[in-house]
């Protein structure tokens, strides 16, 4: 039985925009680098959930982990995992956290994680699959978590505190020194989803003064660092890393149907091993400086968008500090924001809406040469009206 045309297949994915244009504004992923594309699709077979069939494999996802780790200070003891994304990793998180510590409550009450309002929908997800009780914070005009209103929120049933290193909105980076001093106050664990920011932050210029994004902070029991957004491989691959093993051991189970009986800390069995392979190969060509290089370039290109869109009226309410920036048109603009997004993206330029701003990311297919093409057309666009 045919359920396609024959042609249909190539039309459908005729209407995909694709990341190699620069024109794809309102995603935290992008084209893969092309060394990491090449080792990807050599290994696509590879499966990170067998460990007998695989054993080279495993042993690439520990050298990955080491080198995040290196990243974020992570102890000698500390471990980790290579996962689909963010979302699978910061529910492994929570798993890991609930599990740990619910046999030291003895309550009817659903436990609880406080999380700043700005939060990823995966922590969502997470509370509503663990039977948690997800309390989101207000945060301040800078986009991070009110630390007066996120102790107040601190219950008996308080488990664990979320710190987002990267918000999906804007980019900004929670106090996490405070949160830290808050979560040793109170004896409770926190959990850094830096999916995006995990790897940009270590690359900026006085990095752990400005942001200590690290395991030094010594209430933190995890990180959750993505490989496929600013890590330049495709999709998927996401990261976990642990303190220590206490945590993945509270969500181990043994699989006796494979030859060694494995034990896995994961949600899912199979994992493809493939962007693991892909990210140790990018990293042994390019190498930190590289990372760097592509950071910083990128950051550069958003700093100067923000600057050029505040001299075409434009209101730019957080200063970014990575590469995603949000602008706000003012009411005597010929354009508002849902305007504005609507002629771009019958344009080809693809943004995004978050809390009334237009939503930049800017990765590195996007140049400044292509930023410089937008500017252009939003002034035709402006002289339109």
């Amino acid at each position: 039985m045919q359920f396609m045309a024959p042609n249909q297949l190539e039309e459908n994915l005729a209407m995909d925009l694709t990341y190699s244009k620069g024109q794809v504004l309102s995603s935290m992923n992008s084209k893969a680098h092309n060394l990491a594309s090449k080792a990807f699709i050599e290994n696509i077979t590879k499966n990170l959930g067998d460990p007998s069939l695989f054993s080279g494999t495993a042993k690439v996802e520990k050298q990955v982990i080491r080198i995040l780790g290196h990243l974020f200070d992570l102890p000698t003891s500390g471990t980790g995992a290579l996962l689909t994304g963010g979302s699978e990793a910061n529910i492994t998180a929570l798993w890991a956290i609930r599990n740990k510590r619910r046999g030291k409550f003895r309550l009817t009450d659903p436990l609880e994680i406080v999380a700043p309002e700005s939060v990823h929908i995966s922590f969502d997800k997470a509370a509503d699959l663990l039977g948690l009780k997800l309390v989101k914070v207000p945060i301040t005009p800078k986009y991070q978590i009110n630390l007066k209103l996120a102790e107040d929120a601190i219950t008996k049933n308080t488990i664990a505190i979320i710190g987002v290193a990267g918000t999906t909105a804007f980019g900004t980076i929670d106090p996490l020194i405070d949160l830290n001093t808050l979560c040793l106050d109170h004896q409770f664990d926190m959990h850094i989803d830096a999916a995006f920011g995990g790897l940009v932050f270590p690359f900026l210029p006085q990095s752990k003064e400005t942001h200590f994004l690290s395991f030094d902070l010594k209430a933190v029991a995890s990180i959750t660092v993505d490989i496929h957004k600013m890590g330049h491989v495709p999709i998927p691959g996401g990261g976990l890393l642990w303190r220590n093993t206490s945590y993945p051991k509270a969500i181990q189970f043994t699989l006796p149907y494979l030859a060694g009986m494995p034990k896995q800390s994961t949600i899912t069995g199979t994992r493809s091993g493939a962007s693991t392979i892909a990210f140790l190969s990018l990293w042994n060509e390019i190498g930190f400086e590289g990372y760097q290089e592509i950071v910083n370039s990128c950051v550069k290109n958003t700093l100067f968008l923000a600057k050029e869109l505040e001299k075409r009226g434009l209101i730019i309410p957080i200063e970014p500090s990575i590469n995603i920036l949000g602008a706000k048109t003012p009411r005597e603009f010929p354009l508002d924001v849902p305007k504005l997004h609507k002629k771009l993206w019958q344009k080809g330029w693809t943004t995004s809406i978050v809390n009334g701003c237009l939503r930049f990311v800017i990765m590195p297919p996007t140049r400044k040469s292509k930023l410089e093409e937008l500017l252009l057309l939003l002034d035709q666009l402006i002289d339109q009206q």
